[in-house]
């Protein structure tokens, strides 16, 4: 039975399960940003499945452009923000964004085109952005770490206490046994996602109040 149970524990380990809106087919080719990076693929056309912290939102007159700080993603499309960025790149939407709902500091996947790189400035140094059409994303559950300590009793304390036993005898030591545990914390717009062709994750259109859906031209 043994043999079995660890084939099909390493046969999942090894499946990439990824939320519905930054899913693709198996046979789309996906180029990566490191590949655009060193200049592996021109990249422009080509679909990509790019993810990383936000850096910062803004609307323009025609789309909105949310900066990223890029992370690479694990096996179910997650930014590893405890891994090194190798830089930047920049996503394009159709719609208006709330900068309150895609906040500084947000996780996120963004699945799309690739469209011409944007020139842009970082401090006081020129920065060239690779670009993302958004068609999808996915907006990862907050997550924040709480050093929590670990006390455990030991019947050998040198110390001296007085407790209902009725005069003075051992008392408990506390050992503190620290660690870090990550824990989600609860949040109304955790796990935020959407598929529907290059339009904005923003949630109301001006016309109609309503929420956004149908496909986009390209910005």
């Amino acid at each position: 039975m043994k043999i079995p149970l660890v084939a099909a524990a390493v046969f999942l380990a090894g499946c990439a399960v990824y939320p519905d809106q930054i899913d693709v087919a198996d046979d789309v080719n996906l180029v990566s940003y490191e590949q655009i990076l060193n200049g592996e693929s021109a990249g422009t056309g080509s679909m990509a499945r790019w993810g990383g912290e936000i850096v910062a939102v803004e609307n323009k007159a025609d789309y909105s452009e949310i900066e990223i700080l890029h992370y690479q993603n694990n096996h179910y499309g997650k930014p590893r923000a405890t891994a090194q960025s190798a830089g930047r790149f920049k996503v394009r939407v159709r719609d208006f964004i709330d900068p309150l709902v895609f906040s500084k500091g947000r996780l996120v996947t963004f699945i799309g085109e690739i469209g011409e790189p944007a020139e842009g400035v970082i401090g006081e140094q020129t920065y060239v952005y690779p670009v993302l059409l958004a068609d999808g994303y996915h907006m990862w559950k907050k997550t924040q770490d709480y050093d929590i300590a670990a006390f455990h009793f030991s019947p050998f304390s040198p110390f001296w206490a007085f407790g209902p036993r009725f005069g003075y005898h051992r008392g408990w030591r506390f050992y503190d046994q620290g660690g870090t545990v990550r824990v989600k914390v609860k949040d109304s717009v955790s796990g935020q996602s959407n598929r529907a062709g290059r339009s904005s994750p923003s949630t109301r259109s001006p016309q109609d109040g309503g929420a956004t859906s149908g496909p986009k031209k390209k910005p």
